[in-house]
């Protein structure tokens, strides 16, 4: 693992050149250590080349004292006693060249002739060299002749040695060899160590998404391309988990809003047709009875459009993007202008409402904004606040003007939030208090469209208690100072 940080092609390089290192100084090592075998060998186990030849003087002259007795193959044991077992062979013979006995059987000598010629020589035959000596009677007459062969390699003192040489000797040759080979595997082994474990993690990460589970993680770190490669696919994981996340987000959504939709149209579209029912079923001769059933059913007409529209402008905000119509306005005037719209609305409650205008600016100058939606942000903001304000209750709007962005605050003293009502207020369809009914046309979109509004003017919204009691919510748009 000392290599995990490098790139595989520099892991493969040292790993390449380290075979190669290890493989030169093992081999160096072996064949040092198999010089010194070999030299203790040579010089405690081995006969040198020439061990036998020095014998044959000796042997000689042994033969020669035995006399014609040795020819009497009852006298072989004199022979046997004499001439060592291994590195010298002996063949006994007649006067004319005939085996009597030894334990040599290659006929050497065809006829009594060519062995008076050979005889006291040595001579070579088929790798092996032979000496020839000749046995003489008291009368000084050849009656034969015993020959000794041996030959001029190294002779090993102990056999098992002898088999244990030549395969140490060829090991020690192909060393290099079998040192690549078994460097190579080892190398190898961690080699793919190194890359079997984020693959194997990769491979259990794939298995993960095919069943659909994507919380997890691949810890592998490792400055190369197998880390890369796991920091790509905790990506694509992470990815992948957002947009299914957000694609179920989506069908959620779908789902609440199709449910919402069902609630809030169930009331106005039952009364519409009771109502309508009963037009049919009896007969009205009483035509302001008649004109207060049409009153009814064109007021729940009327809820069941603006629920209908209200969806509409939402999935318009969702799905495309908004452009901004800047206009000219007169930020006092308008709002000044809003305030006598809200005491109309809200004429059934009496309720007060308190404009506070502070323009910090130095130029008093008219600014351009996109009042549609500037003043569907006041009207979605301050609705809401007279639909949960108690009747003779107050509604606090104040408004701060400084070089780029317009503040406004609007406080109510109703009950206030909730600390759930904090944290879902500006969710779609979010109604707070469950006791709460939708009269008005109230789906619980208001907040939702005037925070959605509000970011498109790259302002901020937010939603808080006051400390005196009642329900705040704060909000800034930016505006331009000329188009």
């Amino acid at each position: 693992m000392i290599f995990k940080n490098k790139s595989l092609k520099t892991q493969f390089i040292i790993y390449f050149v380290s075979i190669l290192i290890l493989s030169i100084l093992a081999t160096i090592v072996t064949y040092y250590i198999g010089y010194l075998a070999f030299i203790n060998i040579q010089y405690k186990k081995v006969y040198p080349a020439n061990y036998y030849e020095k014998m044959i003087p000796s042997i000689e002259s042994k033969i020669r004292g035995y006399g014609p007795d040795i020819l009497n193959i009852y006298n072989k044991s004199k022979i046997d006693k004499i001439i060592p077992k291994e590195g010298i062979k002996y063949q006994v013979m007649n006067q004319n060249g005939d085996k009597i006995y030894g334990t040599d059987s290659q006929k050497l000598i065809r006829n009594r002739d060519e062995l008076y010629k050979i005889i006291n020589t040595t001579s070579g035959l088929k790798g092996s060299y032979y000496k020839i000596i000749p046995i003489i009677n008291k009368q000084g007459m050849i009656e034969g002749a015993v020959s000794l062969s041996y030959t001029l390699t190294p002779y090993f003192i102990n056999k098992v040695d002898k088999y244990l040489y030549e395969p140490l000797f060829i090991i020690i040759v192909i060393s290099p060899f079998i040192y690549i080979a078994l460097f190579t595997i080892l190398f190898s082994l961690e080699f793919t160590k190194n890359i079997r474990k984020p693959l194997n993690l990769i491979i259990e990460a794939s298995r993960k998404i095919k069943e659909r589970d994507l919380n997890f993680d691949i810890d592998y770190k490792a400055d190369n391309e197998l880390g890369s490669l796991c920091v790509a696919f905790n990506d694509m994981k992470d990815e992948l988990k957002n947009s299914l996340t957000a694609q179920w987000k989506i069908e959620q959504e779908r789902h609440e809003m199709v449910e919402s939709l069902a609630h809030d149209l169930k009331t106005p579209i039952s009364i519409i047709k009771g109502y309508a029912e009963s037009l049919l079923d009896d007969c009205i001769d009483d035509k302001l009875k008649f004109k207060k059933y049409l009153d009814v059913i064109l007021e729940n007409t009327d809820k069941c459009i603006k629920i209908v529209k209200m969806m509409l402008f939402m999935s318009e905000l969702d799905d495309s993007p908004v452009n901004l119509n800047f206009s000219q306005i007169n930020i006092k005037d308008f709002l000044t202008r809003k305030i006598d719209e809200y005491k109309q609305i809200s004429k059934d409650k009496s309720l007060n409402f308190d404009l506070d205008i502070l323009d910090k600016r130095h130029d008093k100058a008219m600014v351009y904004i996109d009042v549609q939606k500037f003043e569907r942000v006041m009207d979605n903001i301050v609705i809401n606040s007279i639909r949960y304000t108690p009747e003779l209750g107050m509604i606090k709007i104040r408004c701060n003007i400084d070089e780029d962005k317009i503040y406004i605050t609007v406080c109510d003293s109703g009950s206030g939030f909730n600390q759930k009502d904090l944290t879902h207020v500006f969710e779609r369809f979010y109604r707070g208090d469950v006791s709460r009914s939708s009269e008005d046309g109230h789906v619980g979109l208001g907040l939702y469209i005037a925070k959605k509004l509000v970011e498109i003017h790259g302002g901020e919204i937010e939603a808080y208690n006051r400390e005196g009691g009642g329900a705040c919510i704060k909000f800034d748009l930016k505006y331009e100072k000329s188009v």
